[in-house]
């Protein structure tokens, strides 16, 4: 059993973009059962059904709480959809400081969002002083992280950056995600 289901039902959710009424509610308990014991995959999950109205009804504010749970615990994608509806004041008033806190602690996990993230904020001074250098760093490392088929996007905000720097500056940028890519592995 996975999540308190059958295995067939699981994969049939994850593969289906439109699961039955009664798998998808079959899910959902199961999933709400886990969030409530603790689990932080499963607080994750139930946070995405209610961000996006699947099984439940869409409710900002109970995604935000069940992110906020999870990332508590660790959960990089957690810690990375609780930033992103902090800086959009979305089921949470708009706090870009708390944001800035969020996106960081999944950042230095590695996770290429949040590193895209960062390096935006500090590119406009949101939540943290404007720093191009580490704005640029982060989308270094956000560009290595970020699958092929959107690494594009990154880049082009990444050499956006770099036309704002001297190229010491960039040296330094790229110098700084290097040592910092050491301290990761």
């Amino acid at each position: 059993m996975t999540l308190g289901i059958s295995p067939s039902i699981h994969w049939r959710l994850i593969q289906l973009r439109s699961p039955s009424i009664d798998d998808l509610q079959k899910f959902v308990v199961a999933v709400r059962v886990l969030a409530e014991q603790g689990n932080p995959k499963a607080q994750h999950n139930l946070g995405a059904l209610y961000l996006e109205g699947r099984g439940v009804p869409r409710d900002e504010a109970q995604a935000a709480h069940w992110f906020l749970q999870a990332a508590r615990q660790g959960d990089v994608r957690s810690q990375h959809s609780l930033g992103t509806l902090l800086i959009r004041g979305q089921g949470i008033p708009l706090d870009a400081v708390e944001a800035f806190r969020w996106f960081s602690q999944a950042a230095h996990q590695g996770d290429p969002r949040s590193q895209f993230s960062l390096g935006a904020l500090y590119l406009e001074g949101q939540g943290v002083d404007q720093d191009l250098v580490t704005a640029h760093m982060w989308l270094c490392l956000a560009a290595e992280g970020t699958p092929p088929a959107h690494r594009h996007e990154v880049e082009t905000v990444r050499d956006y950056v770099g036309t704002l720097l001297s190229p010491v500056q960039i040296v330094q940028a790229r110098e700084l995600a290097a040592r910092w890519k050491t301290r990761l592995h």
